[in-house]
């Protein structure tokens, strides 16, 4: 709480301090609310957060596929309106990592493949990336809830199998990869810079350098990209937007946020499992978009909804008076026991 509000502070000050105070500061409210109300989630549907995530997932899926029979295409790629493609990966993403909520595990088998294609189709690398990340860190944090023989045994067949296969298809493999991620594409591969993702990067970092304390203002950074659009990186954005005194505590609280995300998983809740995939999918992905905090996308939103997760409900929702509760029985089955001897 005292990280969020630190936050809120500090991103308050850089947008009272840019060229254009009103709409910076009107997007810092935005995220105050969005805040607030991402904690609030788990405080007022704890117990339906799950069935509301699959509902989602359910929706979104359906949505995107009427969008893959009518939606437009850009230079070949698969996008909805006049949005860039990359943004209908980035919220299929969010449809898919939220699929392993449904109990019916093989409609959210179904689900994950529909969105994993269409994540293709717009050729979004940085949602195609996040996504095999979150799938490779939901399964891992999975097989930790097997029997440890069983665990052992699975993990050692999944890495013969991939080795087997990487040596003899190597080149087919390779190829693919590249295909998949547009590594040697002319227009969009390493050669480019990342389509001159780069080149942004850099004059984010000059921006930060020239406005170190407090950036230039929140939401602001674009007035002064000149190569792209906007920085495509959420953390140089943030670094250029609110400079060192609004970067610390909003990373501090995305970190410990994750790092309580994990502990839960580690212990085997199955929603900080799903969350934790989700968020290490979204950090990911964040490297390459311009979307660290935005309350006006869903799968940002989402993000920050499993960051802002509460206290277990056995500890959170426990009052002194049951604690006393619980002591004062202990007592009487010790003096029970000591009575029968």
């Amino acid at each position: 709480m005292a990280l969020a509000g630190a936050s809120i502070v500090a991103i308050t000050a850089s947008a009272a301090l840019s060229e254009d105070p009103t709409l910076s500061l009107g997007f810092v409210a935005t995220v105050a609310i969005g805040l607030v109300c991402c904690a609030g989630v788990w405080e007022m549907g704890r117990e339906k957060i799950a069935t509301s995530l699959w509902v989602y997932s359910v929706l979104g899926t359906a949505l995107i596929g009427y969008v893959y029979w009518v939606g437009a295409r850009v230079q070949g790629r698969l996008t909805i309106g006049d949005a860039h493609p990359n943004y209908l990966g980035l919220i299929s993403f969010g449809f898919l990592m939220c699929a392993p909520a449904l109990p019916k595990r093989g409609i959210a088998a179904i689900l994950i493949a529909a969105n994993l294609y269409i994540i293709v189709e717009t050729q979004s690398r940085s949602a195609l990336a996040a996504s095999i990340l979150g799938l490779f860190v939901f399964a891992s944090l999975k097989a930790k809830q097997m029997k440890k023989g069983r665990a052992a045994f699975t993990l050692a067949c999944v890495a013969l199998l991939s080795t087997v296969l990487l040596l003899v298809y190597y080149d087919t493999i390779e190829t693919w990869v590249s295909s998949l991620f547009f590594l040697n594409d002319r227009y969009r591969g390493l050669g480019t810079g990342f389509t001159g993702r780069i080149d942004a990067w850099q004059e984010a970092l000059d921006l930060f350098q020239q406005n170190p304390l407090f950036g230039v203002g929140f939401r602001m950074h674009e007035r002064y990209m000149t190569t792209l659009s906007s920085a495509h990186n959420g953390y140089l954005s943030l670094l250029a937007e609110v400079g060192i005194f609004g970067t610390i505590p909003l990373i501090g609280l995305a970190i410990l946020g994750g790092y309580r995300l994990f502990r839960r998983a580690w212990s085997g809740d199955e929603m900080a499992i799903m969350g934790f995939a989700f968020f290490a999918g979204y950090a990911l992905l964040v490297v390459f978009e311009r979307l660290f905090l935005n309350m006006g996308n869903p799968t940002s939103i989402l993000a920050w909804i499993f960051l802002m997760i509460g206290a277990p409900r056995s500890a959170a929702a426990r009052t002194p008076l049951q604690s006393v509760a619980k002591v004062q029985g202990r007592y009487e089955n010790a003096q029970a026991l000591r009575g029968a001897f």
